[in-house]
């Protein structure tokens, strides 16, 4: 292992530790564009040139691998010029778009040249080379050629991760260019990921475009619960509406994240989000939807079915088992849900779209019940006159239901999950809106957070389910998460 001392600290690191890696260790911050972690190693940018003592030239730190007896400096004044030859460099023929870029707030050329360089330009405005702006390059992403700095993040991206391949520098020199093959479009399933990898603004979200300026933004850790990989993820919002969300890197599930699960937080403000409840599908407020829901249960007690749901929490699950167990007490009710696991792609999105069919096995453990055969079984045989589900679940078992005629308590976020045929339409509040435990396909336990606030009125649904069970004449005292989880073993 070679020891080296890297602005007069001494340090010692695996053999093939890169110099950038080892003052990272150390604290010591070197910028750079084209390095990424997971990414392989470019060089071409030269904004981590560092000096190494009796070396003739300054060496990129992200390149070049720490050897025994190696005294280096991030700092000193011939590391200083050299960044600021480089800025100019890349500032050059770079556009003065940033009050109109989106990149504005995070962008590394604003951050570098505040920090390392403060220069004014010594090449006439009139005379900067212009390019392609603002061009639609998929159904995500947009790209400005005369922002871009060619660091190739993008390129390796496509070549490395997703291995489409989509990306290329086109022409040599300073007529180079990142553009797309011909006949492609960056629409790889994972296209967003380059819109944060870009340090300039020259790709852009399609989505994000002019919502809002970054230093607006509150960041809420959170999960994704597009399918049963479980990303962790940060929700950004402001004035209580979510504007994005973008991956945290962790080694346990992900660095990147999928461009469907990027978009999972648009349900939460779509324009058929259910605010108020619904009876044989007139709108109704809450409490008189629950009371009528409650009446239809109770009429039917004896043949009234539950059903849990891998697209809900374990608070919220558990909570159902209790209202099938302590109110309805009913033996008509399953919390089973096999799907198969692993991921599918390679990458990132899991075979089971499901998030909490992990989840969903827990509950079963602590509260027993049918499994998904004999559940549709029974209800394809007429014995169940009203069935309480969630609107994902209910597709399970959709068929066997609807040739039953029976009669629909559906608690659902937006009308279009939910069969026009319910009864009752309850709404409860998202997974953006409340906390929820869920356990993804690794058997790692995550936690939602609340990054906004749900409609008036609206509850988490567990609270949902404890105000139908007490309808019913049954106190099921949910009154927080942990209540709910109190019988489930971890």
């Amino acid at each position: 292992m070679p020891k080296l001392t890297i602005d007069g600290m001494n340090i010692e690191v695996p053999a093939g530790t890169t110099l950038l890696q080892a003052a990272q260790q150390l604290g010591i911050y070197i910028p750079r564009y084209c390095y990424h972690p997971k990414l392989s190693v470019a060089g071409n940018c030269r904004m981590c040139l560092v000096e190494i003592e009796k070396s003739p030239k300054l060496v990129t730190a992200c390149s070049t691998e720490a050897a025994e007896g190696m005294a280096v400096s991030t700092a000193g004044e011939k590391v200083k010029k050299a960044r600021r030859d480089v800025l100019e460099y890349l500032l050059i023929n770079h556009p003065l778009d940033c009050p109109v870029c989106d990149q504005a707030g995070e962008c590394g050329l604003q951050d570098y040249y505040m920090e390392h360089s403060l220069q004014k330009s010594r090449f006439a405005a009139d005379d900067k080379v212009l390019r392609q702006k603002r061009r639609a390059v998929g159904p995500h992403l947009i790209l400005d050629n005369e922002r871009c700095i060619l660091c190739t993040r993008c390129v390796r991206f496509c070549a490395e991760v997703t291995k489409t391949a989509e990306l290329e520098v086109m022409e040599r020199a300073d007529h180079s260019f990142i553009d797309l093959k011909e006949g492609r479009a960056l629409d790889n399933g994972y296209s967003l990921n380059i819109a944060d990898l870009c340090p300039v603004g020259a790709f852009t979200s399609r989505d994000f475009r002019f919502k809002q300026r970054v230093w607006f933004l509150k960041k809420t850790p959170t999960i994704c619960l597009g399918c049963a990989t479980g990303c962790q993820i940060e929700a950004q919002h402001n004035r209580n509406a979510v504007y994005r969300l973008v991956p945290r890197p962790n080694a346990e599930t992900n660095t990147w994240l999928c461009d469907y699960g990027r978009m999972t937080y648009k349900a939460v403000q779509a324009g058929d989000r259910l605010e108020k409840a619904m009876i044989r599908r007139g709108l109704i407020d809450i409490e008189p939807a629950l009371r009528e829901a409650a009446t239809r249960l109770d009429e039917f007690k004896g043949a009234a079915a539950v059903l849990g749901s891998p697209w809900l929490s374990v608070e919220d699950n558990a909570a159902l088992a209790r209202l099938a167990r302590e109110s309805l007490k009913t033996a008509a009710y399953c919390f089973d849900h096999t799907a198969e696991q692993g991921i599918k792609d390679g990458i990132l999105i899991n075979k089971d779209p499901a998030p909490n069919t992990a989840g969903l096995k827990k509950v079963k453990a602590a509260a027993g019940g049918l499994s998904l055969e004999e559940f549709t079984a029974l209800l394809a045989g007429g014995k169940v006159k009203v069935l309480v589900a969630e609107a994902k679940a209910y597709g399970l078992v959709k068929a066997a239901a609807a040739a039953a005629g029976v009669r629909l308590v559906i608690f659902a976020l937006n009308r279009g999950d939910a069969p026009a045929s319910a009864h009752a339409l309850l709404p409860y509040a998202s997974y953006f809106e409340t906390p929820g435990t869920f356990i993804n396909y690794q058997g790692l336990r995550r936690a939602t957070a609340p990054a906004v606030e749900p409609p008036q009125g609206v509850k988490p649904l567990w609270a949902v389910v404890n105000k139908l069970a007490s309808y019913s004449g049954a106190e099921l005292h949910l009154d927080s998460p942990a209540a709910a989880l109190k019988d489930i073993n971890f």
